[in-house]
């Protein structure tokens, strides 16, 4: 079973663990490529693509000139990525046996890197899947990557002993996967969590609640080594559960009052 996360736009390298081990990422030669392509962008180039202040479009143009270098940090990205998802996790309450477990089943999808184990060694960026950075294969990300993260997680899933794969993943990075591929041979797992509104009687989608969950379900399979569907169905933290009759077998819905 593999478990797919977004990034977080801001990160933190002073989190280093020496009990883990660490790896290169699996597109290395891509992400130099698109290396390139930000080294060449200006201030204002950039705060244009990724809709920033002058000061982070500055602070990212430091970023991509040292990109691949010695000069720019390098930590797992387990341990870099600092948003919400990842604090939710509690990362530090990590042993040894949880960190290998999250290796082989969490993968991280990225606009620079692509797709990340925990492990792989990354650096300081920012670069949204949802940029329209232009490249030798369109104008924008998705079709750089779509092709290639498909490639990758079906080989990926192809070495799992469940070949499930659990979308914890926003829109925006879940939509460069093409999920009809891998549908085909795989069993796809959509989870939403929602909140219910009185005023409305209705089920919805708090952003900022759901990406803590998904950080909560991820910590959930890997504290516990969840590698199939029912288990998952049994998570129940901060007051959420399984919905039976909100959910499908391909949409799983978490709820709570």
């Amino acid at each position: 079973m593999i478990t797919i996360i977004s990034p977080a736009t801001t990160m933190n390298f002073e989190k280093v663990n020496n009990n883990i081990s660490n790896s290169n990422p699996y597109f290395n030669k891509e992400v130099n490529y698109l290396s390139g392509i930000l080294k060449d962008l200006n201030k204002n180039q950039v705060s244009k693509l990724m809709k920033l202040s002058d000061d982070l479009a500055i602070l990212n143009l430091d970023r991509y000139k040292v990109l691949g270098t010695d000069e720019s940090p390098y930590l797992q990205s387990i341990l870099a990525f600092n948003g919400h998802v990842f604090n939710a996790m509690n990362i530090d309450d990590f042993n040894e046996i949880d960190f290998e477990f999250a290796n082989n089943h969490l993968r991280v999808l990225s606009g620079l890197y692509g797709v990340l184990k925990p492990f792989d060694l990354i650096q300081p960026y920012r670069l949204e899947m949802k940029s329209k950075l232009e490249n030798n294969l369109g104008n924008d990300l998705y079709k750089f990557w779509k092709d290639k993260i498909t490639s990758f997680l079906y080989d990926d899933l192809s070495k799992q002993k469940s070949k499930i794969l659990i979308n914890l993943a926003s829109s925006e990075y879940s939509k460069a996967i093409n999920f009809k591929v891998l549908a085909k041979d795989f069993n796809i797992i959509n989870v939403e969590f929602k909140e219910f509104k009185k005023e409305s009687n209705t089920y919805k989608v708090i952003g900022t609640y759901s990406k803590k969950a998904r950080g909560q379900l991820s910590s959930y399979i890997i504290k516990n080594k969840i590698d199939d569907i029912e288990n998952l169905k049994k998570f129940n933290s901060d007051g959420y559960k399984f919905n039976d009759s909100l959910s499908d077998i391909n949409n799983f819905i978490f709820t709570r009052q």
